[in-house]
């Protein structure tokens, strides 16, 4: 049985069946899925829809279940960008998504490492110094694709403005 798993069958309520937990959960996961994820034989990386729909019918943290289940944990509550996000344009929204996925799906082996996701130390954040540090690091492959998302950006940008001219 998996980590996940046995997380999952220690924090089902005190009484409840089997039937009472996909019961909880026939709005948001199916049977199926529900007796998987309780027998281990569930996927090694679970959709946080599924981590969040057991986090509510058990009533425990989804950050533990992140942890069970071998992820970084993150945090408790969504992320909300700052209202200033709302200046972005689609270009710039499609590469912060896409850096946010493969920080995310990064080597979970590295995540314990906390200093690769700090903020960079240079005035202003600025992302090509995050880049170095990931590099530095080991995360060349999060670095590339960071790179990749910013030349997505910098060129849907450079098209906007020069669309935009009179």
């Amino acid at each position: 049985m998996s980590a996940l798993s046995n997380y999952l069958n220690a924090h089902i309520p005190a009484g409840w069946t089997k039937r009472q937990v996909i019961e909880a959960l026939e709005d948001k996961i199916d049977k199926t899925t529900v007796y998987r994820y309780l027998a281990g034989s569930h996927s090694r990386n679970p959709p946080e829809y599924v981590l969040a729909a057991f986090a509510g019918a058990l009533g425990c943290p989804i950050v533990e279940l992140r942890e069970a289940a071998g992820l970084a944990a993150g945090e408790e509550e969504p992320w909300v960008p700052p209202m200033e996000a709302n200046r972005l344009n689609l270009g710039q929204r499609n590469a912060l998504e896409a850096f946010i996925r493969a920080t995310v799906n990064a080597d979970p082996s590295a995540l314990a490492d906390e200093r690769i996701y700090a903020r960079p130390e240079s005035s202003g954040g600025d992302i090509r110094s995050y880049v170095t540090q990931l590099r530095r690091s080991g995360q060349g492959d999060l670095a590339d694709r960071l790179e990749a998302s910013l030349e997505t950006t910098s060129s849907a940008s450079q098209t906007a403005n020069k669309s935009s001219m009179p």
